[in-house]
């Protein structure tokens, strides 16, 4: 009965096929290399490390003073140049020129397009490939537990799945360029607060204390998602994990990464994370970072000497540093090292692409957006985030100097090349249409403000107000406020403007409440961290040039509490919540958020039907081969493990019902059996569909043995439950967004 459904519809609009996890520019056209296996990597480091001495070999444990942030010693005696580690995870960082400030993590992942994942990484790894740059400090993939927490925006949400997925093709894109990733920071780092604390020369972190089923299911699971896709490095973090420093936590490095995942890369400290030295060594870690601290490098000697540590350690240090650099073939000409290289090329349009593609529609009243230029001529532009900071692209979540933001702060941000902020494009968008544009960028300015009201034009005006929200590493917000007192700009504006437009600037959560619910308030587009390219990004998507198709990566609660979780300020960080975070945490207490994790509005509409389940097949066109075959590499780990296996292939269909181009982002749920003891709902699988009106196409999910097992404490290892399974299949978290359900019993 399927297949004469599928027959009709392709004799009516036009058939096509989408794989979830199948991507089209996935291939080895985007690669600069043809890549080695970790065997021969490993084997051809350890006929390295033959050659070198014992003090050969401790100095290469710390890193050195040089021209990157992170440099590796050289041995010129062995035609070995050594090697340069350099931020960031949203391109060459570090105050470098000529580099692309890219959309960041948290807008990426928006996008919920593995295609766009995928992209974004090849695009940022020629970047760093092009100036000699070895190792990519990113991604970071950090969970999104905390709303407040400072680095949110430098990760990919709320959610371990989707989260594991923008890992996953992070790494590849970064690695097809012959770049070694970096997956960060290793683990349960969820605040910035007491990341330092004690004395200089007894400095600590605080400590995330969590159980084996939480961390398991949800802060590790991006990692493994990184592990399998090859990913060469693993940066250890400032924090504790259970009482113990992360980088000398024998549990989580050797047990967790080393052992349980199988991770033969290397593992080196975030910068200053090292605490110790001997008990460092002995716990996991293999390069000190930046090094000159005392701690590793030429210090091991005499622990060597004295039997403390091993020489054979020492060995599987420098051999876990040096087996990425053979991986991705860095020892056959490489570029040289000019961090100040121009290797930008065209990345411009994939990062507007990325940028336009990851911001969300939250709400449009009576269809009040698309605006259209031959019947809405007056425009009233308000707010700071508007236009550029006064004190260049660094300054813009100052309170003084704030202007347009492209990303957060620290050393995931990027000095752009250049940025093109909202009203810039808006100015060159009114003189090619013919519109009458005015704008107020100084919000504190209320008399200019309020006088705005009288000026000719205004009764028909579309106003748009900018509002934005900044954080950075090294703090956590104070709260989950627009900058500037930016709630008061939107209630002064909507108080006098019945077409009121709010375009929401922000790196994470922002309460909302105090303007969401005003009438005058038509429409809100929530515009992230959109990268360099973010002026016109935000006009392709007002003026309908691109139909917004964006979706939260974290629910937007009603009221700060709702969300359960919060900034520790003592120096413990208890997860308590356990498994039981954002839509799950909500879910579970039946709490209504103002908008669910997933959600995300378009210009036109969708309908689903016909839902399938069926186990996963063998052969060579399979849906099941296909999302083998797309995920591979040679240093992809993928295959060594049987949790990666496809389970059940799930199929339906999507069209586009409504008048306008656009696309959807279909999403599985699944509620798994009570022996589980999960949360009510699980995301398991997503795929964002691109339709022109009319046209239909069949979605492919696989479920993997991992994306149908819990973490079993007893056993200690991943377990299909007894029972009954339910899929749902939603655009959005919500239970009133579910389309289509079905079940399969284990």
């Amino acid at each position: 009965m399927i297949v004469n459904h599928l027959l009709a519809i392709i004799f009516v609009v036009g058939f096509s096929c989408t794989f979830a996890a199948v991507v089209d520019s996935n291939s080895n056209k985007f690669s600069k290399l043809t890549s080695r296996t970790w065997d021969e990597a490993i084997s051809m480091a350890k006929s390295f490390v033959a050659q070198l001495t014992l003090e050969e070999k401790c100095n290469m444990t710390s890193g050195m003073g040089g021209p990157c942030v992170g440099n590796v010693v050289p041995i010129p005696r062995l035609n070995f140049n050594g090697m340069c580690f350099q931020d960031s995870p949203s391109g060459v960082g570090d105050g470098v020129l000529h580099s692309t400030a890219f959309a960041a993590g948290i807008h990426i992942a928006a996008t919920w397009d593995r295609d766009l994942f995928y992209k974004r990484g090849v695009a940022i790894g020629k970047e760093f490939q092009g100036k000699g740059v070895h190792f990519a400090l990113g991604p970071m993939m950090n969970i999104d537990r905390n709303a407040r927490h400072g680095r949110n925006w430098e990760g990919f949400g709320a959610d371990p799945y989707l989260s594991g997925e923008n890992a996953f093709y992070y790494v590849q894109g970064i690695q097809d360029q012959g770049v070694v990733a970096t997956a960060k920071h290793y683990i349960c780092n969820e605040q910035e607060t007491n990341r330092f604390y004690d004395t200089p020369s007894n400095s600590k972190g605080y400590s995330a204390n969590l159980d084996d089923k939480t961390i398991h299911e949800i802060y590790l699971w991006p990692f493994a998602s990184s592990v399998a896709a090859g990913v060469g490095s693993v940066m250890c973090s400032y924090n504790q994990v259970n009482g113990t420093q992360a980088c000398q936590n024998d549990k989580t490095l050797n047990g967790l990464l080393k052992q349980e995942l199988e991770f033969p890369g290397n593992v080196m400290s975030d910068w200053g994370a090292t605490k110790t030295g001997v008990e460092s060594v002995l716990g996991g870690l293999d390069i000190d970072m930046p090094g000159g601290d005392g701690f590793m490098g030429i210090a091991l000697v005499q622990a060597v000497k004295s039997g403390t540590v091993t020489e054979a350690r020492i060995d599987d240090m420098i051999v876990r540093v040096l087996a990425p650099y053979y991986l991705l073939e860095q020892d056959q000409g490489y570029p040289s090292l000019d961090l100040d290289r121009d290797a930008i090329g065209d990345n411009y349009n994939v990062n507007r692409e990325i940028g336009t593609a990851g911001m969300v529609l939250l709400k449009n009243t009576n269809n009040a957006l698309p605006f259209n230029v031959m019947t809405d001529k007056y425009f009233f532009v308000y707010g700071t985030a508007a236009g550029q900071s006064d004190e260049g692209f660094g300054a813009g979540g100052s309170e003084q100097h704030a202007g347009a933001l492209y990303q957060g702060g620290g050393s995931g941000f990027v000095e752009p090349t250049y940025g093109i902020d909202p009203l810039t494009a808006l100015l060159i968008n009114g003189r090619d249409s013919h519109l009458q544009m005015r704008y107020i960028t100084n919000q504190n300015d209320y008399q200019a403000i309020n006088d705005s009201f009288n000026a000719r034009g205004f009764g028909s005006a579309k106003c748009l107000v900018f509002i934005s929200a900044w954080s950075s590493e090294g703090s956590d917000r104070r709260d989950l406020h627009a900058l500037n007192n930016g709630d008061k700009l939107v209630q002064t504006v909507a108080s006098r403007c019945a077409n009121t437009v709010v375009i929401v600037n922000s790196v994470s959560q922002l309460n909302l409440e105090a303007w969401i619910d005003h009438p005058n308030v038509v429409g809100v587009i929530w515009s992230g961290m959109p990268g360099s390219e973010y002026g016109h990004a935000i006009v392709d998507v007002l003026f309908g040039n691109y139909n917004p198709g964006g979706k939260l990566v974290f629910t937007l609660a009603k009221n700060d509490s709702d969300y359960g979780t919060d900034i520790s300020e003592s120096y413990n960080s208890n997860y308590t919540e356990g498994v039981f975070l954002d839509y799950r945490h909500f879910d579970e207490h039946n709490i209504v958020p103002r908008y669910f994790f997933g959600y995300g509005l378009s210009y036109t509409t969708f309908a689903f039907s016909s839902l399938d389940i069926s186990k996963a097949r063998k052969g060579p066109h399979t849906i099941s081969s296909q999302y083998r075959q797309h995920r591979m590499r040679p240093y992809a780990n993928i295959g060594t493990s049987s949790l990666y296996e496809p389970a059940y292939e799930i199929t339906f269909i999507i069209t586009n019902t409504g008048k306008m181009s656009g696309s959807e982002v279909a999403q599985l749920y699944l509620t798994f059996p009570a022996e589980a003891q999960e949360p009510p709902k699980l995301l398991r699988g997503f795929e964002r569909v691109y339709l022109v009106p009319g046209e239909s196409k069949q979605v492919s999910f696989v479920l993997t043995q991992k994306d149908i097992s819990y973490w079993n404490v007893v056993n200690q290892k991943w377990t299909m439950a007894s029972g009954t399974y339910i899929v749902w299949i939603s655009t959005s978290a919500n239970n009133l967004d579910i389309k289509m359900q079905s079940s399969f019993h284990i």
